[in-house]
């Protein structure tokens, strides 16, 4: 039917030129041109505003994630060698930081540089995707009745809104992890294998897919399962099993070359084959309930015991010391792996079918509010063509919804959080958009329009409202209140690699991190009612426990909500008073 070029570069080919003489055709290539343009400058706006807001706070992930680049910059791999971050993304960070060398006032802001380069990068990959999708192939021909293909301006223009909401809300640019370059390696690994799947004979293509996968194991190491399913859908898109067979070798051996120097080290340094202990430790605290976390003393359901627990050294409330042997900023979340060694996952299928039944709860919860007006418009798109073709329109784009579909299964079986599932949604409601038809005639063309412009508004204007209310707040000036915690315990006699300790003590440490100090020992945030309500005595016992580890000062951070604590003199605020610290003397010497 194409001849010598294939159903994708014919249709790559006639969207560029903008010559065709179907008149509705050559308005949809028109109408798409201006929905690109128009997403992509609202889209990077939208990025531009989200970074500028953010920058001011960085959670312990993202710390994590500093920590982490430091020490890849600086060659100490028995640092960097991490079984529970990924490397490419702390990579990034670091050399970024080594180029700009910030002041610690502007750290954080080179942080969320990167942040918004990796959002231009899965935007990229995603209108990738998009262009990949909306090619003419399958071709027309083989859909019997008068249909049409969706339009392509009105997959561009869900597919946008979709992206919008799934990396400003569901992963948010507030949230310094690697979820927003995976999601964009996921993107460009789904659109090279429908290119496969359109020219199966491109050797190069195979190369590239296999790459990508790599590269995306070392992003995240969630992609290291699905990759082997990108292989197993490879064998019946690549052209038959028998002449496919070479080329997905191939690209599982590209992949192998990509990712195995990461999961040979981290082998090596666990002393098994593991490609790495996310899973095993989300497994272990989610299905078999260990406790406390993350100060694990209890494995709960899980086999075996831990090797190296954290210290526990106070009852009442409990003080937890990590000072040992785990280096970074906060230890005992620079490498959760670690300090929960030794237990392993125990599989109960009642637990196991209890914890897939919250996470399709909370899926469908997600899918009432969130995602209604996606399914409301798919489905009356999808029944405009015809009962007769329904099948045929779900089936039409099958790799890209099987991909999401996996993806939200395998985080259904241990842990969901918004920002690990944000790119499967976003590639399910493309793989089963892109595979609409339409009745033909102008009357399905205006319904379309409505629906699609109904979907869009439904979609992206709940985001829109709060960019628009982040960009009030950052136009209005925000205070630095991390750099200025770190500046007033500077002002203390606090120096960088003091270590200090912390009551109520949760993510939210990125002074420490300005301030080059490491935290080694806490009252965990659930009991700081009973430190600030204990008898003096206790509280005393407490500060004495701290000074005896070394540390020179504790820091105390206030929880949000009408429960508020009154410190004593002796306690220095911080910044805006979210924070007060308790300058401690070193002890005497006996």
């Amino acid at each position: 039917m194409y001849h010598n070029e294939t159903p994708v570069e014919h249709s790559d080919r006639r969207l560029n030129s903008g010559s065709t003489s179907d008149p509705a055709v050559s308005d949809d290539t028109v109408l798409t041109a201006r929905v690109r343009i128009a997403a992509w400058f609202l889209l990077i706006l939208a990025g531009v505003i989200e970074a500028v807001f953010s920058r001011r706070v960085v959670w312990a992930d993202g710390i994590s994630y500093l920590d982490m680049g430091d020490a890849i910059m600086r060659g100490d791999w028995g640092m960097a060698i991490n079984a529970y971050w990924s490397p490419l993304y702390p990579c990034l960070q670091g050399l970024a930081l080594r180029v700009f060398k910030p002041s610690a006032y502007s750290e954080f802001a080179v942080l969320y540089f990167v942040n918004f380069l990796t959002y231009l990068f899965a935007l990229a990959c995603f209108d990738f995707l998009l262009r990949t999708t909306v090619a003419d192939w399958p071709p027309p021909a083989d859909v019997p009745g008068e249909s049409l293909r969706l339009p392509k301006w009105a997959v561009f223009g869900v597919g946008y809104s979709v992206f919008l909401w799934s990396s400003l809300t569901l992963i948010s640019m507030q949230s310094p992890t690697p979820d927003l370059l995976m999601a964009g390696l996921l993107y460009l690994a789904v659109g090279l294998l429908l290119r496969i799947w359109a020219r199966p004979q491109r050797f190069s293509l195979f190369v590239a897919l296999g790459a990508v996968l790599g590269f995306g194991y070392l992003a995240k190491a969630a992609v290291f399962p699905l990759a082997f399913l990108f292989f197993a859908i490879l064998w019946f898109v690549g052209g038959g099993w028998r002449s496919a067979a070479p080329r997905v070798l191939v690209a599982m051996l590209v992949f192998l070359v990509v990712s195995g120097p990461w999961f040979m080290a981290l082998s090596r340094a666990k002393g098994k084959f593991t490609f790495g202990d996310t899973g095993r430790f989300n497994y272990v605290r989610e299905v078999n309930g260990a406790s406390p976390n993350p100060y694990f003393q209890n494995p709960g359901t899980a086999s075996g015991h831990f090797v190296h627990p954290v210290r526990k050294l106070f009852d009442s409330p409990p003080i937890y010391e990590f000072a040992t042997p785990i280096k970074g900023t906060l230890p005992i979340w620079y490498n959760p792996s670690y300090w929960s060694d030794g237990a392993a996952p125990r599989i109960s299928v009642k637990r196991q079918l209890s914890v897939i039944q919250r996470w399709l709860m909370f899926y469908f919860d997600m899918f009432l509010p969130n995602q209604a007006a996606l399914l409301v418009g798919f489905v009356v798109l999808c029944l405009m063509a015809g009962r007769n073709l329904v099948l045929r329109q779900l089936a039409a784009r099958w790799p890209v919804w099987l991909v999401a579909l996996a993806g939200l299964g395998m985080y259904a079986l241990v842990f969901v959080e918004p920002r690990y599932v944000a790119v499967f949604f976003a590639l399910l409601w493309v793989g089963l958009f892109s595979g609409l038809r339409t009745p033909a005639g102008r009357e399905g063309r205006r319904l379309v329009s409505l629906v699609t412009l109904a979907v869009v508004i439904a979609v992206a204007s709940p985001v829109a409202v709060s960019v628009v209310g982040h960009l009030n707040r950052v136009l209005k000036g925000q205070p630095h209140n991390q750099w200025q915690v770190a500046e007033d315990l500077r002002s203390m006699g606090i120096k960088p690699g003091d270590p200090i300790a912390r009551i109520g003590g949760l993510f939210n440490v990125g002074w420490a991190r300005l301030l080059r100090v490491t935290i080694v020992a806490e009252v965990p945030r659930a009991n700081w009612r009973e430190f600030w309500c204990a008898k003096p005595e206790v509280q005393a016992q407490v500060i004495e426990t701290f000074r005896r580890l070394g540390a020179t000062a504790i820091v105390a951070e206030q929880t949000p909500g009408n429960e508020v604590y009154l410190p004593g003199p002796e306690w220095h605020k911080l910044g805006d008073g979210t924070f007060y610290a308790l300058r401690l003397a070193p002890e005497s010497p006996k």
